[in-house]
């Protein structure tokens, strides 16, 4: 019995969580795009603040997927909605600065440099949320 209680209190397997997240990033994505097109084409927005609201819906879909399936998360959404909105800001952070390196400085192709900028991000913001947001109690 106590083996059957601390395998359900470990954490997912990064063979499960990996891809987990990484779906989870698709969705969320696509969820900002299409918030971000509905309201422009839609809702006659301007497209800044479209795309503001598609950030933010996009993140809550990240947040909710990655706390019930990638990680699995028991904590309370106070703590870890928190510390979410923390690495969010901490990863947008290294974003704009990536993507003003390789676009502004290096001269690359802006789509280049954010998908490069995107693969970048990938592991600090896995392992950022696996070990600090939604860790396991």
């Amino acid at each position: 019995m106590a083996d059957r209680i601390e395998a359900m209190a470990a954490p997912p397997s990064h063979a499960y969580s990996v891809p987990a997240y990484i779906g989870a990033g698709g969705i969320a994505t696509g969820a900002h795009y299409a918030t971000t097109i509905a309201a422009v084409e839609l809702g006659h927005a301007w497209p800044v603040a479209a795309s503001a609201g598609g950030f933010l819906v996009g993140a809550v879909v990240k947040y909710l997927l990655n706390y019930t399936v990638a990680f699995r998360s028991r904590h309370a959404h106070a703590e870890t909605g928190v510390r979410f909105v923390l690495v969010l800001a901490a990863l947008l952070a290294a974003n704009a600065a990536i993507f003003w390196l390789l676009n502004a400085r290096l001269g690359m192709n802006y789509m280049v440099s954010q998908v490069l900028t995107t693969g970048a991000l990938i592991a600090p913001g896995y392992f950022a949320n696996r070990r600090w947001v939604f860790v396991r109690c």
